[in-house]
């Protein structure tokens, strides 16, 4: 079993499913614990109504395979029953029963992470291009939260160099201004050669294309994220389009 660490600042992240558990603080027998899902799983938010949460639960199930469909919704449940025990118990003093149940609730996460992983072989592959070194480690962890399987480049030269060394990604997510290399020339690099001219890339910048002399379609960009970057619409953007690429296929 995966046990809960009850250090503060300790987090557990189950990426399959996007649901991460954080000890926020800890004091004398009360412990204050976050769990971040993502919209998907409304079902652990304690703001949602229990007939709203089954629904937003149905409708994430409705988009898993269907045979993993009943254990998932299993394991889900029973976290969620979890939660709102290991709730209780820490107002009526019980810690220790607190922390022996939220130990339950990470492995009941962790089976559904795994059920979710297993349900989808298939990552999608994304190269991340940014020079600021903190931006994307974050960038990258959220997308890899998602599912993505993620690759990152500090520059246009790493960036072409890595697509000429290995299989491309499904997406390339690339910062404009840059050392070394910079986005435009970075696009223009990619649509000169053959093996990559048909390669999606998504420019990412603070400032607009227009003025960055910077095309949009198949002679630049397949598409513009304005900075600061919205990671929750870039998520569902990359979501709408790979299920047109799979439908239109």
């Amino acid at each position: 079993m995966l046990v809960l660490s009850r250090r503060p600042d300790q987090q557990i992240v189950f990426p399959s499913i996007g649901v991460s558990i954080k000890l926020l603080k800890v004091r004398g027998a009360v412990a204050k614990i976050g769990i971040d899902a993502p919209r998907d799983l409304k079902i652990l938010r304690d703001e949602v109504s229990a007939k709203q949460a089954e629904m937003a639960q149905a409708e994430q199930l409705s988009k898993s395979p269907p045979v993993s469909n009943h254990q998932l919704r299993n394991q889900l449940n029973s976290a969620k029953l979890g939660i709102h025990l290991a709730q209780r118990q820490m107002t009526q003093g019980y810690a220790d029963k607190a922390a022996e149940t939220m130990d339950k609730v990470v492995e009941h996460f962790r089976k559904a992470d795994q059920l979710m992983a297993d349900s989808n072989p298939e990552k999608r592959h994304a190269l991340l291009v940014e020079d600021d070194r903190n931006e994307r480690e974050l960038l990258a962890a959220y997308l890899k939260s998602f599912g993505y399987k993620i690759e990152t480049a500090g520059n246009g030269i790493e960036a072409l160099e890595y697509l000429q060394e290995h299989d491309l990604p499904d997406v390339v997510l690339l910062d404009m201004a840059m050392p070394v290399c910079d986005g435009p020339r970075a696009i223009q690099q990619i649509r000169e050669t053959p093996g990559m001219r048909n390669l999606k890339v998504y420019g990412v910048s603070g400032t607009d294309p227009d003025d960055l002399d910077v095309r949009m379609g198949p002679d630049g960009v397949d598409g513009w994220f304005q900075k600061p970057l919205d990671p929750a619409e870039l998520v569902n953007q990359m979501r709408t389009e790979f299920s047109r690429s799979v439908i239109t296929a």
